[in-house]
């Protein structure tokens, strides 16, 4: 009797460690797998954000050209509307009308400076932004590729 308890206690025990590392290998494995799912989405991510940093960086000397351009239209067009502004102080109601005109081109050059100006500052929060992003993707990444080096 003694030895059939201490044959089953023994038959018991190695049943018991082989199911234990059986289920140790296959949460290991499912580990492995959801690890390197993160890590390709998170390349996935970090190569994206680079992709937009890139052309919101190409975006902002375009930007730049227009908001120059317009800032130079628009100074022209308020020195002019000075000008017929002046004439018109002294002159009759076409003068008037002529100095209404052009005050009313300036003032649609100066929305479109404006206008210029909110796009490349928003350009320039952008590059921020996604430069921020990519740090905390990158660290992330790092984070994720630790344990497996």
């Amino acid at each position: 009797m003694k030895k059939l308890i201490f044959v089953l206690a023994i038959t018991l025990s190695a049943a018991h460690s082989q199911a234990t590392t059986h289920l140790k290998y296959a949460g290991a494995k499912t580990d492995s797998v959801q690890l390197k799912k993160k890590i390709t989405q998170l390349n996935l991510k970090l190569l994206d954000l680079n992709n937009q940093l890139i052309e919101t960086r190409n975006q902002i000397p375009v930007d730049s050209v227009k908001f120059e351009s317009a800032l130079a239209k628009s100074h022209d067009a308020q020195e002019k509307s000075k000008k017929r502004s002046g004439q018109a102080v002294g002159g009759d109601m076409d003068d008037v009308k002529l100095a209404e005109k052009q005050a009313k081109i300036a003032r649609k050059q100066t929305g479109e400076a404006e206008d210029a100006a909110k796009q490349l500052e928003k350009d320039r929060k952008k590059v921020k932004s996604l430069t921020k992003d990519i740090e905390k993707t990158q660290k992330k990444l790092d984070e994720a590729q630790a344990p497996t080096n």
